[in-house]
């Protein structure tokens, strides 16, 4: 109960929050941090990131991205965007998890490259994978 009264509470002050499934509950590689809102709020798709990164990381990332949106701008698949983590560009794919659309952010790798690009690090290459986030293992 404490969890369903902290999430209405984000929802009613800032619109929108972020759920993490960490990766340990998968396949120790895929996480599935993913926001709630973002498509009641600003008529955008919700986001999800699959990198096992730092979950206070992504909540941030989650965060400028929402107050990008807020401001006006879009995001959508096949454009990459600065301004979302500095120095980076970041691209967006669409993704179903567990039965509903988002906006997968895909994070470059160390040296700036994206998933979608050759030489990028295998690692950042898993954000591309099709995992089933509806089964938990």
């Amino acid at each position: 109960m404490e969890n369903e009264q902290w999430e209405k509470q984000m929802l009613e002050e800032y619109g929108w929050y972020m759920d993490a499934i960490y990766a340990e509950e998968y396949d120790e590689i895929h996480a599935n941090y993913h926001t709630h809102g973002v498509q009641e709020k600003f008529n955008h798709m919700d986001f999800q990131i699959v990198l096992n990164i730092d979950p206070e990381v992504a909540n941030g990332i989650f965060f400028t991205l929402t107050e990008d949106i807020g401001s006006g701008r879009r995001f959508e698949e096949g454009i990459e965007y600065s301004g979302i983590i500095e120095d980076y560009k970041v691209a967006f794919k669409p993704y179903r998890e567990m039965g509903r659309d988002v906006l997968r952010v895909l994070l470059p790798d160390e040296d700036g490259v994206l998933p979608t690009e050759e030489s990028c690090d295998e690692f950042y290459k898993t954000q591309l994978d099709d995992y089933d986030f509806d089964s938990i293992d």
